[in-house]
């Protein structure tokens, strides 16, 4: 939350927090500003005080009007003066950010996430500034959600696995033709009919694939991030893998959901690969509470599916199936974030929002998955992706 900055920069041994861009590039960005803008705009915080946005012309008034930080530095006269000159704006980065320091910075140490501009840092350095990059400083800060955004996650949750169910119900509504081919209104079903209802239900609920969804029919599924190509038909009697982790366009979080379905009569294997899944998934979500050991969270999952005769990568790092990626990742303004799953002695907080997405992939068969996303409470784990089943037979 952004009351960890101040006690994560006393951390990284920095005086202030410098970065720039835009919300629409930079999730920092918006995170640190609430600015919605395509305009680049710079963030400052000095340690202990409040943070500022730096910009220039109507782009400052709308940082007044649409952004939660209250103080404000006009470039405006800087650049006009630079425009006089008939010179170009980005080209003199150093008249701006020379007017910002030497009026609102007074510390040592500037610190920059790994996203600012390596232009722009040796910049400062042959000005004279002292700079040390905080990689994770702002990532460590995301990582710990507050109430407003587990509720804007839940929003994105609601339109995922409802754009789920809308393919499912699909699904079940397709006859099986020859070759267990599915089909729709006559027509084989297909990843690229699939993909293009889903863009559509999506953008319907203020949401859209923030990436390519993963959509892998039967035996392709072993590779789990094999996304599908168009023209790849359903079939019945094998598990279908959907992973869709949409954004919502105007409040910018993302949930990520998973679900494998089979069409048909489910083969004895399959179900032994949905049962162990769903079995690891109630396991690790038992164990996903505050002050947790990331590992030993992680191990609640691959020993339940090495319980059920599935083998992992975690426990065999030579394993060829079984489970063989992590148990998951934060999740919130991008797809991927703190905490990490592979920071296996870390412990897991209050306020992070975890996917969780145990899964089993078989060599000739494919994979079953089911991720959904939880905040993590002093209690049990809070699932924020309801409304639709873990298994689904259809």
């Amino acid at each position: 939350m952004h009351s960890d900055l101040d006690p994560l920069m006393e951390k990284y041994g920095i005086d202030a927090l410098l970065t720039n861009g835009s919300a629409f590039e930079n999730p920092n960005i918006y995170w640190l500003t609430g600015f919605r803008s395509s305009d680049n705009i710079i963030y400052l915080k000095n340690k202990g005080e409040e943070p500022l946005v730096a910009s220039a012309f109507l782009a400052i008034e709308r940082v007044k009007k649409e952004s939660f930080i209250k103080t404000t530095h006009d470039l405006t006269e800087v650049y006009r003066q630079i425009l006089k000159e008939n010179k170009r704006i980005r080209d003199n980065p150093d008249r701006a950010y020379d007017d910002l320091l030497k009026k609102q910075f007074s510390g040592k140490v500037l610190g920059v996430p790994d996203e600012f501009p390596a232009s722009l840092l040796v910049m400062l350095q042959k000005m004279g500034y002292e700079i040390k990059v905080v990689r994770d400083l702002v990532l460590e800060a995301r990582a710990t959600k507050s109430t407003k955004e587990i509720e804007i996650i839940k929003k994105a949750g609601k339109a995922t696995t409802d754009a789920i169910a809308h393919i499912v119900e699909i699904v079940k509504d397709c006859d099986i033709g020859a070759n267990k081919v599915l089909m729709h209104k006559g027509e084989p079903y297909t990843v690229g009919k699939a993909k293009s209802t889903l863009d559509h239900f999506l953008l319907d609920r203020g949401a859209e694939s923030a990436e390519d969804v993963i959509l892998a029919v039967g035996e392709k599924a072993f590779d789990w991030h094999y996304l599908g190509v168009a023209d790849d038909k359903f079939k019945s009697e094998v598990p279908i893998i959907l992973d869709v982790f949409p954004r919502l366009k105007q409040e910018r979080y993302i949930a990520d959901v998973t679900r494998a379905f089979v069409k048909g009569t489910v083969p004895k294997r399959v179900r032994e690969m949905f049962d162990a899944v769903q079995d690891a998934a109630n396991t690790t979500v038992d164990a996903l509470t505050d002050g947790a050991i990331i590992d030993d969270v992680n191990m609640a999952c691959f020993k339940t599916l090495q319980k059920h005769g599935f083998d992992s990568r975690r426990l065999n790092p030579d394993a060829k199936d079984g489970m063989t990626h992590g148990l998951g990742h934060g999740i919130g303004l991008d797809v991927h974030e703190l905490p990490s799953t592979y920071s296996r002695e870390d412990l897991f907080a209050e306020g992070n929002v975890m996917a969780i997405e145990p899964g089993v992939y078989l060599e000739g068969i494919g994979g079953i998955r089911i991720e959904n996303d939880y905040e993590v409470t002093k209690g049990k784990a809070n699932r924020l992706t309801t409304g639709i089943d873990d298994v689904l037979f259809v």
